[in-house]
């Protein structure tokens, strides 16, 4: 598999994440992952490479990921993540359910594990957790669907996953939190589909987008 590169300058490299691979090396080394593999690909057409990996994406989740390509970026590009100056953008299909045109969830969420899925997962708590804050847009609706857009104002574990399905709003294909399932999804239907931030470096104002992949494109017209 080759992996699309959307944006890259001496400094950074923007690649889009295939849903179904992890972002980083996981306890089992003989698992793909998307860095690994993004890093040999760079590696056998230029050769060797440096790569800094910065943040990371839910596994069945596509999209935008964005590195350090030198090691003097790394410093800038951990600066605009800790200050929440990077803004990212996801589309998603949710469960149809009446919500507004535009809403926000701000709460603390806290991190349990599901004995029964013998899985890591967040919830909203009263006391204690961490701040998740989320922005919501309604984009489109279908006849059992919803199109909805997600800025996450903070980078939370499943954030907008947990903060949907909280709202009777589960992503279709979500296989930790509540969700519709028919029509049934190829995968998890959440990409990242927008990075903005302005150049550490030059000052420019960035903007870099990666379209719906077939899978979720395909999707969609099932909903129609």
């Amino acid at each position: 598999m080759m992996f699309k590169i959307l944006f890259e300058d001496e400094y950074f490299l923007v690649a889009e994440k295939p849903s179904g691979l992890p972002s980083q090396p996981t306890v089992d080394k003989r698992r793909p992952d998307f860095f690994t593999q993004l890093k040999k690909q760079l590696t056998e057409e230029r050769g060797p490479n440096y790569l800094g990996l910065h943040h990371r994406l839910d596994r069945d989740t596509s999209g935008l990921m964005i590195f350090a390509k030198v090691k003097e970026a790394n410093e800038p590009l951990a600066n605009l993540f800790k200050k929440h100056l990077i803004q990212k953008t996801y589309l998603c299909f949710t469960k149809k359910q009446k919500c507004p045109d535009a809403w926000e969830v701000k709460n603390h969420l806290a991190e349990t594990r599901d004995a029964e899925l013998k899985k890591m997962k967040m919830h909203s708590v009263r006391s204690g957790g961490v701040k998740a804050h989320t922005l919501f847009k309604k984009l489109q609706e279908f006849p059992k669907a919803l199109l909805v857009e997600a800025k996450p104002l903070t980078g939370r574990m499943h954030q907008i996953r947990v903060h949907l399905a909280e709202q009777g709003l589960g992503i279709y294909g979500d296989d930790i939190y509540a969700a519709p399932k028919k029509p049934a999804p190829p995968r998890l239907m959440l990409h990242a589909l927008r990075l903005e931030f302005t150049h550490p470096f030059n000052q420019e104002k960035m903007n870099i987008e990666c379209p719906l992949p077939p899978d979720m494109e395909d999707f969609q017209k099932s909903l129609s």
